[in-house]
C-alpha cells in the first residue's frame, strides 16, 4: 500500500526529528503516537492543498484516481472487508456506466476497487453535504442527484451524460438508495437512471454485489465480511437501443438477482 508506506515514512521522519530535539526523557515515550498523529495531519494538509489545484483541472486525471484507489483499498482494510471479484475480463477499457444493486454504504468503495478503472459516481444529494465527499465531487467528477426535485435531477442527468460523452465512466445504483437490507436482491426499479447510459451511448456494465449488507448486521468490526462482486458482459448500444428504459432496467435487475439466487443456492 503506497499511502500506508508514505504515512510510515512521515512518522519515521518525525520520530527521527524528535530524537534530536533534546527534550526530556519522559517525552521519548510519546514519539510513536505523536509522530503518527503529525504524519496523518501532514498528509491531510497536503491532500487539501492538492485538491484545491485538482478542482480546477480535468477530473479524468489518472494520478488522482490512483490515489483514490489506494484510499479505497485502505478503507476496505480498516472496515475488515475481504473482496472477491468475478468477471474481471468483462470490465471494458472504453467508457462505461456500471449499474449495480446497493445494500451498504461500503458498496461504492468496494465497486471502485473491483473496477480498478478511472471512473466516478452518481449519488444522492444528501451524500454531498458531507464535507469530505463535497470536496471530492469536483476533484473526481462526481454527480449529485436531488431526488426531491425532478427539474434539478434532470439537469444532473444531463450533466452526467455530457461527462460520459467526454470519456468519464460512472458507477450508479439504479434502486435510488438502500431500499432493503433484508435481501441482497435488487428490489426497486428507477427506470430514469438508465437514461444516463442510453442517452450517452456508452457500454452498460451490469454488476452484482453480494454480502455487503453484512457490514451493518455484524456486531463488531473484528468480524470479517466477505464481499463478492460479479461483473457481466457489457451491454452495447446496439443491444439496449432495442429496449426502453423500463425493459433495460428489468434486464439488469434479472441478471443481478439471478446471480444472488445462484450464490445462495451454492453456498447456503
Amino acid at each position: 500500500m503506497i499511502l500506508l508506506c508514505l504515512l510510515m515514512l512521515l512518522a519515521g521522519a518525525y520520530s527521527y526529528a524528535f530524537y534530536y530535539t533534546g527534550l526530556s526523557l519522559w517525552f521519548y515515550f510519546l514519539w510513536v503516537p505523536v509522530s503518527i498523529v503529525l504524519s496523518f495531519l501532514t498528509f491531510v494538509l497536503f491532500v487539501i492543498l492538492v485538491f484545491q489545484v485538482w478542482m480546477r483541472t480535468d477530473p479524468k486525471g489518472k494520478i488522482r484516481h490512483k490515489i483514490l484507489y489506494q484510499v479505497c483499498q485502505m478503507v476496505l482494510i480498516l472496515c475488515n472487508v475481504k473482496l472477491k471479484v468475478i468477471g474481471k475480463e468483462h470490465i471494458p477499457n472504453e467508457t462505461f456506466v456500471c449499474y449495480s444493486n446497493h445494500k451498504s454504504d461500503i458498496d461504492p468503495v468496494a465497486l471502485y476497487v473491483a473496477l480498478h478503472r478511472t471512473c466516478s459516481a452518481v449519488g444522492k444529494k444528501s451524500l454531498f453535504r458531507i464535507p469530505i465527499i463535497k470536496q471530492c465531487q469536483a476533484v473526481f467528477g462526481a454527480i449529485s442527484i436531488d431526488r426531491e426535485n425532478d427539474r434539478a435531477a434532470a439537469k444532473s442527468i444531463i450533466e452526467a451524460i455530457r461527462s460520459v460523452k467526454a470519456g468519464m465512466s460512472y458507477i450508479i445504483f439504479p434502486e435510488g438508495g438502500i431500499k432493503s437490507r433484508e435481501t441482497e436482491e435488487m428490489v426497486n426499479l428507477r427506470a430514469g437512471a438508465y437514461k444516463l447510459v442510453m442517452k450517452s451511448g456508452a457500454l452498460l456494465l451490469p454488476a452484482t454485489i453480494i454480502g455487503s449488507s453484512n457490514t451493518k448486521k455484524r456486531k463488531t468490526i473484528l468480524k470479517r465480511v466477505k464481499i463478492t462482486i460479479i461483473f457481466h458482459k457489457p451491454i452495447s448500444e446496439e443491444e439496449y437501443n432495442l429496449m426502453n428504459t423500463t425493459e433495460l432496467g428489468n434486464k439488469v435487475m434479472e441478471m443481478v438477482n439471478e446471480d444472488i439466487n445462484q450464490y445462495e443456492k451454492d453456498y447456503h
